[in-house]
This record gives C-alpha cells, sequence and structure tokens, in this order.
C-alpha cells in the first residue's frame, strides 16, 4: 500500500517538474556541473534534447515496462 502510494508520487511530482521545465524554458540536464540548467532562449539544441530525454525516461520507458511486464 505504501510502495503504491510512494510510487504515484514520485511519478506525479517527475511530470510535473517536467511540465514547469517545460513553461519555464530552463530544463535540469543534470545533477551537477557546471551545465546544469539550461535555457531555452539561449541554447534551444541542448534544451530540446534534455527534454527529449525526458520524455523518453517518462513515458516510453514506463510504457514498455507495462506493455511486456
Amino acid at each position: 500500500m505504501v510502495a503504491d502510494f510512494a510510487l504515484i508520487a514520485i511519478a506525479a511530482l517527475a511530470v510535473a517538474a517536467y511540465i514547469l521545465q517545460l513553461w519555464t524554458g530552463i530544463a535540469v540536464a543534470g545533477w551537477s556541473g557546471e551545465q546544469s540548467l539550461i535555457e531555452r532562449e539561449k541554447s534551444p539544441g541542448p534544451y530540446w534534447f534534455v527534454m527529449t530525454l525526458q520524455t523518453a525516461l517518462l513515458i516510453l520507458i514506463p510504457v514498455l515496462i507495462a506493455w511486456y511486464g
């Protein structure tokens, strides 16, 4: 019961962070380093690359797990 709630909470926070990144135009690219935040206006290529990777992690991988699991 608690494990199910924790998974739902983590998924909801991940989706909320993803929507916030699309809304603000600032993507989180890594845990640490010089370029951990990427702004859409200053460098659109790397921003959309990071957002594409996050889309794969948030949507494609869970769909594949649900489909084959």
